[in-house]
């Protein structure tokens, strides 16, 4: 019983689940949006409540208006490509002059099911949020507690741990940049023995998307990049602004001990 109370307890951290959908939005003038530039949050499992409020708190002082949209849905993932189809015609996100974005795992996944469908011309730069481990959990957590998953987080899970992912969006003027996490989550830690059975961790930027400008490598876990803005703001808001990240940022893997929680933390 112990065991089953700590695994509920990391589902729950990973995952936390918050009913009914909650978009988080900030205008930041009322200028035309043909004379603005928009940024686009795309979260994936780990978009809490305190992550969505860490992210808008740094965001919305960057002179962009800002669409945290809440469309990863516990249905399935046609339902929620259809839920983001459905908000960025609501908010009119092709009549800015430039759209931006960040994209978590599985909100990637979803952009690029977007784009497949309906083209974003105005889209000129996305961040990636890359995680070697993290990438592995829906596939890891499906094969040792399915059961468990799925009543967590739905039919989505077992949808995306088996989906072919839409390619990443080869249009040249798309600036594509990556943060990479070199530490792995509680959960992570726990399914260890079958995200490792997957294969060997790729943590070489150019192998993970070759199509990519740049890219930096983070002693961050995958909960912490949505909150520890301290360390990805400047970095994430240089690369906007000029098309890479700052020198001085690792472009190497920082250590090959990923699931090691000893390892310190940026301060």
């Amino acid at each position: 019983m112990p065991r089953l109370y700590t695994l509920l307890f990391l589902f729950i951290v990973a995952f936390p689940q918050e009913g009914g959908a909650k978009h988080w939005i900030h205008v930041d003038s009322d200028a035309p949006k043909s004379e603005k530039t928009a940024l686009l949050i795309m979260n994936g499992f780990g978009g809490s409540r305190s992550g969505c409020k860490a992210q808008m708190a740094f965001w919305q002082d960057a002179g962009m208006d800002v669409y945290i949209p809440d469309v990863l849905l516990r249905e399935s993932l046609a339902a929620s490509s259809e839920a983001l189809a459905a908000f960025v015609e609501e908010q009119s996100l092709a009549e800015y002059g430039e759209v931006k974005a960040i994209c978590y795992i599985a909100g990637a996944y979803l952009l690029h099911t977007q784009l497949e469908a309906t083209p974003m011309p105005n889209l000129t730069a996305i961040i990636y949020d890359r995680s070697p481990t993290q990438e592995r959990a829906p596939t890891a957590a499906i094969a040792r507690i399915p059961v468990l998953s799925t009543l967590m987080l739905g039919g989505v899970l077992r949808e995306l741990s088996e989906a072919e992912w839409p390619p990443v969006p080869a249009d040249g003027s798309v600036q594509k940049g990556l943060a990479i996490e070199n530490r792995a989550t509680p959960l992570m830690r726990f399914l260890r023995a079958e995200a490792e059975a997957m294969g060997p961790l790729v943590y070489d930027w150019r192998a993970i998307d070759p199509t990519a400008q740049d890219a930096f490598h983070v002693a961050l876990d995958h909960d912490m990049m949505y909150v520890r803005w301290d360390v990805l703001g400047e970095p994430y808001r240089y690369f906007f602004e000029y098309g890479q990240f700052p020198e001085g940022l690792p472009r190497e893997r920082i250590h090959n001990r990923p699931f090691d929680a000893r390892y310190p933390l940026p301060e």
